[in-house]
């Protein structure tokens, strides 16, 4: 999954810190959650923004957490992270009030408040957790990028 140093000592095992591999599940679940709700047009994937509706090409939008990534309970939760154009994500301070209304529209009434209380509980990750959810993560990227 990570990549070992140049620096590594030879004959010693790697192993990436929880760190390393928390940096790199957010990029692939970014990468991830952004194709989920992309459409492919004119050569291009395009999202739209959760909260604005905008239409962005998927290089210009983000992965927005409804909850805070602080939360680890919700950080790669699918419910609480939709792709959201910078604006809304970070001027805008995640437009809390429109992403809850667009989240509930999106996955039923109570969706956000069921996030809410979700978020407060707590949750360690452990490295072997986030290396099978990146598989699983790269696994659908690579199906999402053939449709």
């Amino acid at each position: 999954m990570i990549k070992k140093p140049k620096r590594a000592k030879p004959g010693v095992d790697y192993k990436p810190t929880l760190g390393q591999v928390k940096k790199k599940a957010d990029t692939v679940f970014s990468k991830y959650v952004r194709l989920r709700d992309a459409s492919y047009q004119n050569g291009n994937w395009w999202c739209q923004c959760i909260t604005c509706a905008r239409w962005l090409p998927i290089k210009e939008i983000q992965n927005g957490h409804f909850q805070s990534r602080r939360f680890m309970n919700t950080r790669y939760n699918e419910e609480n992270c939709n792709p959201q154009c910078t604006k809304c994500n970070i001027f805008n301070q995640g437009e809390q009030y429109k992403y809850s209304l667009a989240v509930d529209k999106k996955y039923g009434p109570g969706t956000a408040e069921k996030l809410e209380r979700l978020a407060r509980q707590p949750k360690k990750w452990k490295t072997w957790e986030l290396d099978d959810l990146i598989i699983y993560w790269k696994g659908k990227i690579a199906e999402y990028e053939r449709r």
